[in-house]
């Protein structure tokens, strides 16, 4: 039986791009999984402008925008991105209801805990050992997040840092892992 599955690395290393695959081959087997995902939304293929957040059912909803690509005013902010948690409540936090035995959180990071309901939610869904639940975090540098490192640090994670040489190796490994 495997434990819960976190993905780390660096940004742009493929870690959603894993997430993907590996529901589309729960999905293949039938497997009844819910979640979301992250994605960066570029203005061209240079100029990231922020980050959306979409839902395996593919509803879409703004998480972040640098503040000349928005109209909307946001409290919250990490570098040079205005963040939304109120967004991103209303999208996710209904899917942590569905009934489905796999659960994605692509991502739990600093933009995503500006929503204490969305941690709240997180820690409720670690501690059910009814769920298996696969989500990505940022890898660790500089200051660390505690809510992250104590998903990190907990036993019942299985933490796979992804890298450019080995992510394309890793589905492979992680289906042979994977209980649901």
């Amino acid at each position: 039986m495997s434990n819960n599955l976190i993905l780390t690395g660096y940004p742009g290393v493929g870690k959603t791009t894993l997430i993907k695959k590996i529901v589309n081959y729960l999905q293949s087997k039938h497997i009844e999984v819910t979640g979301f995902y992250t994605e960066e939304v570029r203005k061209d293929t240079k100029n990231r402008i922020g980050f959306d957040v979409i839902t395996l059912e593919g509803k879409q909803g703004v998480l972040a925008r640098t503040k000349e690509h928005t109209n909307e005013e946001s409290k919250h902010y990490v570098g040079q991105y205005l963040v939304f948690p109120d967004q991103l409540e209303s999208l996710v936090l209904p899917l942590f209801q569905i009934p489905a035995k796999v659960i994605v959180i692509d991502e739990i990071g600093k933009m995503e805990l500006f929503s204490d309901k969305f941690k709240t939610e997180v820690t409720n869904l670690f501690k059910s050992k009814s769920k298996l639940i696969i989500a990505t975090i940022p890898v660790k540098k500089g200051y660390p997040i505690k809510f992250v490192e104590d998903i990190r640090e907990n036993p019942q994670n299985d933490v796979i840092m992804v890298n450019r040489e080995n992510r394309n190796k890793l589905f492979n490994e992680i289906i042979t892992k994977l209980r649901y």
